[in-house]
């Protein structure tokens, strides 16, 4: 099919060709609806029709048939090689498009966008984060042509600025779910014409546009009370009245990032505790103004929290530790990279919360204790990430990697005391990163939870 993406032939395992070409034949007499159908069930369904188009003339014709009834095109997977020229022929061929993922198809231009935005009037979902090359141009068509739009990314669209998203919120006033991360050159200005505009607003991501000030987090919080998910990562200038706002209007709030936000202090935290009891999910990296007081009343005030992260927030003791285990005991994911805590604080919380998942823990004074607890109380853990433990021992290393039967993923990044033996005990289905048996200083690899 010219002019749309190719996927490399699955193996077929010594099928020979002609029973795979009776097999397109028999796909091929399916009706169009059916055909469509079975694809969606099983995957992708465009790259499905488009990968097996060689089983026979009629499946080819088949599936191009069924391209035309398509709801939702994902050529995420196909990003070196996704141009302007594939998008337009996507469009041309999928006429009824309502979702479209092209995140990383960094290949493409304002052409392609204006190409959807012309040939996908119903479309309700857009991805372009990380598509570096589109501008205003681009957005302004979008905007126009799509105004049924519900969910849009434009993570790390870095040309990107104000009239883009303004355009935005004033003609996709359904708008639901809004990605903005990366877009360096928006400003309160864009924000705060998505909060008048777009008042369904459930999702909102503004993390690295560092221009984001107060302004812009009073504005939602006014206008978007069904607010579920806000994320402020990265936004330095953001301060405890921004969230206090935001904790006064959005009730609703679900997940909050609040990473780098290093005007926050235990106000902040604590209004929030209280007024955001639904809170699942936290991020507090590099808040560095925040004590005990502020993990004690999240503690004790969201009790649904699932997902923490606790990094290089250097005023945090055992004491906080000590508070989780006894108030969020439903964690599934939790890192905690603070430096000082103990074994005592650590055991506790992971003989509280058995449900955890995903572990990381970047503690320097725990000791094969703590690991030692993991491996006998956690066991649904699936990831583990030691960095820095310079304490931990093999011995510990390999109990929990026996003791946790459910364990994929094993992270061993400056441990220092971890041995080529410990690697050659651990089981074969457990991947192990960052280990290097000579010691040598890794890079911290980024948590994403």
């Amino acid at each position: 099919m010219t002019g749309t993406p190719e996927e490399p032939e699955a193996c077929t395992n010594g099928v020979s060709e002609h029973v795979l070409v009776d097999l397109g034949l028999k796909l091929a007499e399916l009706p169009d609806e059916l055909l469509l159908q079975l694809a969606e069930t099983l995957g992708n369904p465009l790259a499905l029709l488009v990968s097996k188009a060689h089983l026979s003339k009629a499946f080819c014709e088949a599936a191009r048939a069924a391209q035309g009834l398509l709801k939702r095109a994902n050529l995420r997977g196909w990003t070196g090689t996704v141009d302007d020229a594939v998008v337009a022929a996507v469009v041309s061929k999928c006429t009824q498009l309502s979702s479209l993922d092209l995140e990383g198809c960094d290949r493409i231009s304002d052409a392609a966008v204006m190409a959807v935005a012309s040939g996908c009037p119903q479309l309700t979902s857009l991805d372009l984060g990380g598509c570096g090359n589109i501008t205003d141009a681009a957005v302004l068509a979008v905007a126009s042509g799509c105004p049924q739009l519900t969910t849009l990314s434009l993570g790390l669209c870095r040309d990107i600025t104000d009239a883009a998203v303004i355009a935005v919120a004033s003609s996709c006033s359904q708008l639901m779910k809004l990605e903005l991360s990366g877009c360096w050159n928006t400003t309160d200005a864009a924000v705060m014409a998505v909060a008048s505009g777009c008042t369904r607003l459930t999702s909102l991501s503004i993390g690295g546009c560092p221009s984001m000030t107060d302004a812009a987090v009073v504005a939602v919080a006014s206008g978007c009370s069904q607010l579920s998910l806000l994320d402020l990562g990265g936004c330095c200038s953001i301060t405890d009245a921004g969230v206090v706002a935001v904790v006064s209007g959005c009730k609703q709030l679900m997940v909050l990032n609040l990473t780098i936000c290093r005007k926050i202090t235990d106000a902040a935290l604590v209004a929030m505790a209280s007024g955001c009891t639904q809170l699942t999910t936290l991020h507090l990296v590099g808040c560095h103004n925040i004590t005990d007081t502020a993990v004690a009343a999240v503690a004790s005030g969201c009790t649904r929290l699932t997902a923490l992260q606790l990094v290089t927030c250097n005023k945090i003791t055992d004491a906080a530790v000590m508070a989780l285990a006894a108030g969020c005991m439903q964690l599934t994911k939790l890192e905690l990279s603070c430096g000082q805590f103990t074994d005592a604080a650590v055991v506790a919380v992971v003989s509280s919360c058995t449900q955890l998942t995903t572990l990381s823990l970047g503690c320097s004074q725990i000791t094969d204790a703590t690991v030692m607890a993991v491996a006998s109380r956690c066991m649904q853990l699936t990831t583990l990430r030691l960095r820095c433990c310079s304490n931990i021992t093999n011995t510990a290393v390999v109990a929990v990697a026996l003791g946790c039967k459910q364990l994929k993923t094993l992270e061993l990044t400056r441990c220092r005391k971890i041995t080529d033996s410990c690697m050659r005990a651990i089981p074969r289905g457990v991947h192990v990163t960052e280990y290097s048996s000579r010691r040598i200083p890794l890079a911290l690899v980024d948590d994403s939870t």
